[in-house]
């Protein structure tokens, strides 16, 4: 039974079993050690978290080395390994102590220390947590699903009706978008729809947080590319429709019509036209048939490719005349500065507008590229050598030289064939440790309005305990200290303080984390993804906070109606956390009945990382005569 747990100089596993038990009482008194060099954080959290925070430092204490080779030992003895033990990992390690000091005969009380289960009072407190912060879970799942607010909720209260009849538990609004009126009506909207039906929802709000962003980029050109469809053969499918009209007139979206306006006030006073030409941006000769001419205008259809421009002229061809019109502003193109490897940019933080590399006639680079970041203090704190992540991560540039107030960076990871950077787009610095605020001034604001309305507020871009003090001295100057906190933990320094964020977040009644793993995995890399997400998964589940698995699950399903393989796997694997956010699309509904159908099912699987043995429907196999499988 005992293997290689046998000593080398005999058959007994006694000496063996002594020096198994020396490591485990090892391990309590690391944990003892740990208690008392963190006792006066554990005494700053929440009273009704106490137990929470001691049982995380105990915990980090027994992950503080490599315990692999212990697992191993217990597994032999068929005793836990302790591998899911983090509810309530002192007390797991002790019952273990337990079953060896009893093989050695040297066993205290079993039944005195074998009479509660610990892990069940630890599972007890995590799911105590996620109701006080998320409210009750649906009957047929424990994860919640959380779903973010689209613009068109405002006006549609059938939407939000439709979210909360397919599984939503919890709503989010995102304070980096819209207005604090947009944000009023939406939280409207939702609480009136949760009365109606009957059925409970939370409000969560992002404060919008201090993101790093690529500045203004100088106008483009006022071109539209019109064309038809095509087949794969180039054949024309679908002829374009183009629409002239004053403008002067506000003509309603519709995308299977592109509008042109005229500088022409009296379009529908002209006399019937036949046909239009003109030479578009790329002087390319063009005819365009008439389909219809009324009060909306002239429709046109075409088979051709066209550029127009605002500024070039349209001829307009009667039975007896011709007629010149001037195309009206078209919306300028986005303007972007192409990069690939090899490149050079300069970051500046002085918020003027982007330019693009100045070149010699052979293509040889004078002054590189210029954009915007509008953050001094993240230009001043990036040293050289550190990489600097732009466009989620699309393109990195390592520093190469600094300035006052700017840093060159040299282009070293770029889409094949190079790729073209344009403003709005968020920066990383994932090697930069940024002494900026949490806060900003903007989320102070917003955060009288959170308030108001929400019934948790999520922290962005925290990476500091001083992050999660602030919020909770702005709360508690509102008054509203029993509002959820939520830490979205996306940046590398909040993964790497990830201990000490979470006990300074157990000092409120209400705490939670969100693993945003869109900008966690732009400063992290792809390639730590996985464990980094685990590991959050892991200290959580010791200090009994509930997490929020976020960014991206199921997007092919909300925007496009199909989930993908991968994305299936990815939203099974959510089931570990104690809520899922999905974000926005066309077929959200249809995503929420998914994913609550797709979390049911996996509740009957496992739980966090235990796996669960239901009964399997195809595996009873009908008795045949003489069949030794019983009915």
């Amino acid at each position: 039974m005992y293997g290689a747990l046998m000593s080398d100089t005999g058959n007994s596993p006694i000496p063996s079993l002594n020096a198994l038990a020396l490591s485990l009482k090892q391990i309590l008194g690391e944990m003892d050690d740990y208690q008392a060099a963190l006792s006066a954080k554990v005494s700053a959290v929440h009273p009704r978290h106490r137990e929470c925070a001691r049982n995380l430092v105990d915990y980090l204490a027994f992950r503080a080395d490599d315990r692999s080779g212990l697992q191993e030992r217990l597994s032999a003895l068929g005793l836990s390994s302790l591998g899911r033990s983090e509810a309530a990992i002192r007390a797991q390690v002790t019952r273990v102590l337990s079953w060896v000091e009893a093989g050695t005969r040297t066993s205290p009380d079993l039944d005195e220390i074998l009479r509660e289960d610990p892990q069940q009072r630890g599972r007890r407190n995590l799911v105590a947590n996620s109701q006080h912060l998320f409210g009750q879970s649906a009957a047929n799942r424990n994860t919640r699903i959380m779903v973010t607010m689209p613009y068109e909720v405002v006006d549609d209260p059938q939407m939000v009706e439709g979210f909360l009849r397919s599984g939503m538990n919890v709503a989010r609004i995102n304070c980096a978008h819209d207005t604090p009126s947009v944000w009023r009506r939406i939280a409207g909207q939702i609480r009136q729809a949760s009365d109606r039906l009957e059925l409970p929802c939370q409000i969560m709000m992002d404060l919008a947080g201090p993101k790093l962003r690529s500045g203004p980029m100088s106008e483009g050109p006022r071109v539209s590319k019109v064309r038809p469809l095509r087949d794969v053969r180039g054949r024309v499918t679908h002829e374009s429709r183009i629409l002239l009209h004053p403008h002067t007139r506000v003509v309603a979206p519709d995308s299977t019509v592109f509008s042109v306006p005229l500088l022409c006030e009296h379009l529908e006073q002209l006399p019937e036209i036949r046909r239009v030409t003109l030479r578009d941006a790329r002087q390319k000769h063009r005819s365009l048939e008439i389909l219809s001419q009324g009060e909306e205008g002239i429709l046109l259809k075409s088979d051709q490719t066209i550029y127009f421009e605002t500024g070039n002229t349209l001829t307009l061809h009667t039975r007896d005349k011709v007629i010149e019109a001037e195309i009206g502003p078209l919306p300028p193109r986005p303007s972007f500065i192409p990069l690939q490897i090899g490149s050079r940019l300069l970051l500046v933080s002085d918020g003027r507008a982007a330019s693009p590399a100045l070149t010699e006639a052979d293509g040889e680079a004078i002054a590189p590229a210029t954009v915007s970041c509008g953050v001094p203090e993240a230009l001043d704190a990036s040293q050289l050598g550190h990489e600097i992540k732009l466009d989620d991560g699309k393109f990195t540039g390592v520093v190469i030289e600094k300035a006052d107030g700017s840093v060159l960076l040299e282009i070293t990871e770029a889409p094949l064939g190079g790729g073209k950077l344009r403003a709005e787009k968020g920066i990383n610095f994932p090697d930069t440790d940024l002494p900026v605020a949490g806060l900003t001034t903007r989320d102070l604001q917003d955060l009288d309005v959170v308030c108001e309305l929400a019934d948790m507020v999520a922290l962005s871009f925290v990476s500091r305990a001083e992050d999660v003090e602030s919020l909770r001295a702005a709360l508690d100057e509102r008054q509203s200290n029993g509002m959820g906190i939520i830490l979205k933990i996306e940046t590398r320094p909040a993964y790497q303080r990830l201990p000490e964020l979470l006990l300074t977040a157990l000092r409120s009644d209400r705490v939670g984390v969100m693993i945003a793993r869109g900008d966690l995995a732009v400063e992290a890399g792809w390639r730590e993804m996985a464990e980094i997400q685990d590991e959050i998964l892991w200290l959580c589940a010791a200090a009994h906070i509930p997490t929020i698995w976020a960014t991206q699950v199921l997007e092919s399903a909300a925007k496009q109606g199909q989930p993908t393989r991968p994305e299936i796997t990815d939203a099974a694997m959510a089931q570990r956390a104690e809520c899922v956010m999905l974000n926005k699309g066309p077929y959200m509904v249809k995503t929420v009945q998914l994913l609550n159908r797709l979390l049911s099912v996996m509740d009957t699987h496992q739980y966090k990382k235990s796996a669960r043995l239901p009964a399997l429907p195809y595996a009873r196999i009908p008795r045949q005569a003489g069949s030794p499988i019983p009915q």
